[in-house]
């Protein structure tokens, strides 16, 4: 009796350990193929598209300052992108992209977020107890603001779930706050039927 006792035992141990390895086997992520572009079920804009939007609009930035040329140089000042829509879009990837790309083009960006802190640096430089003090003088000053927000509507269209997400882009010159250039990068998408926007 002890012995079936005994066998029981063991057969329900090892099933149990079965069953733990089987669900922690289940539970474990997948690894998926970055190359190969995703859609979002809930319509909101991923990486991918983010990258992509910001490496044509930059390209487009580009194209203009080579017809409207600037002797002292193009410098930017890249206004953090405004995210107005009820999804988490992760808004730094646009404007890490972005950057990235206009400097390809010669377009350089001045992080104004940052004066206070270069300020701060020079400041100290200049007391003395750095090798070399920094010149207040290399600091430069934007011609353009480069203005981005991410708008949305949604809309039905033939009983389908439409979500339409909107890149505006604008450069404003500094000296005259007029938009000299702007443009868009639409993304429509229909939502997923379950999981998705609840609407």
């Amino acid at each position: 009796m002890q012995k079936i006792n005994l066998s029981k035992n063991l057969i329900i141990l090892v099933t149990l350990i079965s069953l733990i390895c089987f669900a922690g086997c289940a539970s474990t992520p997948k690894r998926l193929d970055t190359e190969k572009e995703m859609m979002a079920d809930t319509g909101e804009l991923t990486s991918d598209e983010l990258e992509k939007s910001a490496k044509s609009l930059a390209e487009k930035i580009i194209e203009y300052f080579k017809s409207h040329p600037h002797e002292e140089g193009v410098f930017v000042a890249l206004l953090p992108t405004k995210n107005d829509t009820s999804e988490q879009i992760p808004t730094k990837v646009f404007d890490n992209t972005l950057v990235n790309e206009l400097r390809k083009g010669d377009v350089f960006t001045i992080l104004t977020e940052t004066r206070s802190q270069s300020l701060q640096e020079i400041e100290f430089s200049m007391t003395g107890l750095t090798e070399k003090p920094l010149s207040i003088g290399e600091m430069k000053s934007p011609n353009y603001f480069v203005k981005t927000d991410i708008t949305e509507s949604m809309f039905k269209h033939k009983g389908d779930k439409i979500i339409e997400q909107v890149i505006n882009i604008e450069l404003v010159k500094v000296t005259t706050s007029i938009a000299v250039w702007g443009d868009k990068v639409k993304y429509r998408k229909q939502a997923a039927s379950s999981g998705g926007v609840g609407w």
